[in-house]
């Protein structure tokens, strides 16, 4: 039986077009898939300039970037940290691979983001309590 024709809502539609082929191609005919090369050398270097920073580090993902900045920010076993309801796996999985632990707070009807006055809330809450998490994972969709 055929599908009907169903409208979608594309979280983030691909952006490419012909300079990102080439630079594609020129990576594939250069050698350079793995391991890295001059151009992510490169990035990592403007990227650092640009962020006034001694380093930058190019990761292969960005739950591998979050994993990171939750181990620079000193989060740790039994850490929570404030993470939306709408999002991908890679939010809250970060948080549980370094012995944290994910709250969920909902997110706003019309941002689909997480709702600030909801985080805010929340924050309150464990500041009377006097255990404030440790970090707040926001994802921009």
């Amino acid at each position: 039986m055929p599908r009907p024709d169903v409208s979608r809502i594309y979280l983030s539609p691909p952006d490419v077009g012909p300079a990102e082929r080439d630079a594609l191609l020129a990576a594939f005919d250069e050698g350079w898939i793995a391991p890295v090369g001059p151009e992510v050398d490169a990035f990592e270097r403007e990227l650092a300039a640009v962020t006034g920073t001694r380093h930058a580090a190019a990761l292969s993902s960005g739950t591998a970037a979050l994993h990171l900045a939750l181990l620079a920010a000193g989060v740790g076993p039994g850490d929570e940290v404030l993470v939306p309801t709408l999002t991908f796996i890679a939010t809250a999985s970060p948080v549980v691979h370094i012995g944290g632990v994910p709250t969920f707070v909902d997110c706003h009807p019309d941002t689909w983001n997480i709702d600030p006055s909801l985080v805010a809330e929340v924050l309150e809450q464990r500041a009377a309590e006097g255990r404030l998490p440790a970090a707040v994972i926001a994802v921009d969709l």
